[in-house]
C-alpha cells in the first residue's frame, strides 16, 4: 500500500510502499513527468477521439 510520497532530487519523487500485514517497506524513485507532454497523452490527442460537433 502506498504509505507516503516525499520530494526527491530534481524531477523525482520518492514513494514509500508498506505492507500492512508484515510492515515490510519498499522505496521507489519515480520521475515526475508532465502528463500533457507524455507519449501516451500525445498519442491520445493524435488519435480518432474528437470533440463533438
Amino acid at each position: 500500500m502506498l504509505a507516503r510520497i516525499t520530494p526527491g532530487r530534481g524531477s523525482f519523487d520518492v514513494r514509500t510502499y508498506e505492507c500492512p500485514a508484515c510492515y515490510f517497506a519498499h522505496q521507489l524513485a519515480v520521475e515526475l513527468v508532465d502528463p500533457m507532454k507524455s507519449a501516451d497523452t500525445l498519442a491520445w490527442f493524435q488519435g480518432e477521439l474528437r470533440a463533438p460537433t
